[in-house]
């Protein structure tokens, strides 16, 4: 019990110290109602035994995070609509980000053995766009340097990657034992288009007191391109790219899932653990690391300002800027997910999921909690609290719905807010899944819970004492604990003798015969 209490205390802090949140939480609460909740926990076995998807149509994931919505940025004017910067600057916070992302299922086949193991076979198509941004950016771009007289900005978190990927997977789950199941993927990765600022980048803007001019800090900063000119059509063959190149990666994926009783268990999983090497129409555009004054431009002579413009600053970055064609390797996003779960008497789920995504240099934290509910083999449903990056809570829900050996799921992050001029984020799964035979017995979500049964408070006769009944597991009747019988001492005839006594009363030679 007391193991049991620290591990759900220690659970409760990771959770309590995710103040930001990632997303997919409805989805993934739905535990291992389908194929594709293995993505995200390889641990996770489906009910059945045969599982086919097939392209796009077994799954379409859409994912969209932004910081500010439209009435942050359009208010009506007097005559008409108008952009305000400064609601804008307001609706950010510390540290902003853009988020996209995109994936559809290409094909799955899973093969469940007699032993409970599963052997899956898959390939997504997958694009991830993040741009990472500081107010402080924005307040100098919109503002200028007037209101920051004597500071120096620090924009060196400005982070941008964009990546489109294919991927393999090769998936391996087990019972290791009765309560604790594993599971294990390895994942070849064929990179198609890239456009990404590597770690190090730093740039700081310093206003001088007196004069205002502005000096920039420059280190690492560059900007990597992969496939842009393929895709623009500029040179080779986009068809050939997209069947085979040599932008060549690996990535891993591990989880679990531990019964620790009857009403508890804990899942885990670290996902995307990988790399792409880029080699494929590579061109790097780099600014030698460097420190410049910019005083500003000389108005005098307005008719020439365009040139003006071009020898006072475009001309000072021009002389720094070189082109390379040199391979590098980027890392896709790794994601982590741990989640608590009390399985309640009424064949429901209370679940608290904590995790994070590391996002160029950056963690980006989720936090949600959420109840779930299967009735038999057919349907399970789950409505949730999430909170994804830089948003306020928000409602979710997810369902799982079988008929015959078609299986149709859809799962939404955000379900509450309707109105497009305060739309900020999205996350939404749909698709159709093939699933063939299954487990006698076992719901949807059956191998997420324990395998002792519950039963409602009886009494049966135990060694000729009234017990407790708890539960059934199999064959055996589980009740609590008994106290050990005290050692008591009987005659030959069954009557209580003293201890100090013979065991046997002594009897004549008459009686003996």
């Amino acid at each position: 019990m007391m193991r049991r209490f620290y591990i759900t205390l220690s659970f409760v802090v990771v959770c309590a110290l995710a103040s930001r949140a990632q997303n997919s939480l409805s989805f993934y609460h739905l535990g291992n109602a389908t194929f594709q909740n293995s993505y995200y926990n390889p641990a996770l076995i489906p009910e059945g035994k045969v599982f086919i998807g097939l392209p796009v149509l077994s799954g379409i994931h859409l994912n969209f995070n932004n910081k500010f919505n439209y009435k942050d940025v359009i208010v009506q004017g007097e005559a008409q609509k108008e952009i305000d910067l400064n609601l804008y600057l307001k609706s950010l916070q510390k540290n902003n980000m853009v988020s996209m992302t995109t994936a559809f299922n290409l094909f799955h086949l899973g093969i469940t053995t007699r032993g409970g193991s599963t052997l899956a076979l898959y390939a997504n198509e997958r694009i991830e766009m993040d741009f990472l941004y500081p107010k402080s950016l924005m307040e100098f771009v919109i503002k200028g340097n007037a209101g920051s007289k004597g500071e120096t900005i620090k924009i060196g978190k400005t982070q941008m990657s964009t990546t489109y990927f294919r991927e393999f997977g090769l998936g391996y789950s087990t019972n290791i034992s009765s309560d604790i199941s594993v599971g294990v993927r390895a994942k070849y990765l064929q990179g198609f288009l890239n456009g990404s600022t590597p770690g190090g980048f730093t740039a700081d803007l310093t206003t001088d007191k007196e004069d205002y001019s502005i000096s920039l800090d420059l280190q690492n900063a560059t900007f990597r391109t992969s496939g842009m000119d393929i895709f623009q059509g500029n040179t080779g063959n986009l068809g050939t790219h997209l069947i085979s190149n040599n932008n060549r990666g690996a990535a891993i994926d591990l989880g679990f899932n531990w019964n620790m009783g009857p009403d508890y268990s804990i899942s885990g999983s670290i996902t995307d653990l990988g790399f792409i090497s880029w080699k494929d129409d590579i061109k790097n555009y780099t600014l030698a690391d460097t420190t410049m004054t910019y005083s500003g431009i000389d108005l005098k002579d307005p008719g020439d300002l365009v040139q003006t413009i071009e020898d006072s600053l475009i001309n000072k970055f021009k002389n720094r800027k070189s082109e390379t064609d040199d391979p590098y390797t980027t890392l896709i996003s790794p994601k982590a997910y741990l989640s608590w779960t009390y399985h309640a008497h009424n064949g429901g789920d209370v679940i608290a999921t904590g995790g994070a995504r590391y996002i160029q240099g950056q963690m980006k934290f989720l936090l949600g909690a959420g109840y779930r509910h299967s009735f038999g083999k057919y349907f399970v449903g789950t409505v949730n609290v999430t909170k994804l990056p830089q948003q306020f809570f928000n409602m979710g829900a997810a369902l799982a719905l079988k008929g015959g050996p078609a299986q149709m799921y859809l799962a939404v992050d955000q379900v509450v807010n309707y109105d497009l001029t305060k739309f900020q984020a999205i996350d939404v799964r749909f698709g159709i899944n093939f699933i063939f035979g299954h487990r006698e017995q076992e719901s949807l979500v059956e191998q997420n819970k324990p395998k002792v049964k519950r039963t409602k408070a009886a009494s049966q006769s135990f060694l000729g004492q009234k017990v407790e009944v708890k539960g059934q597991e199999g064959i055996y009747t589980i009740i609590n604990k008994q106290e050990r019988r005290k050692k008591r001492d009987y005659e030959f005839e069954g009557d209580p003798i003293p201890k100090e006594k013979n065991r046997f009363k002594q009897r004549s030679p008459k009686e003996r015969y």
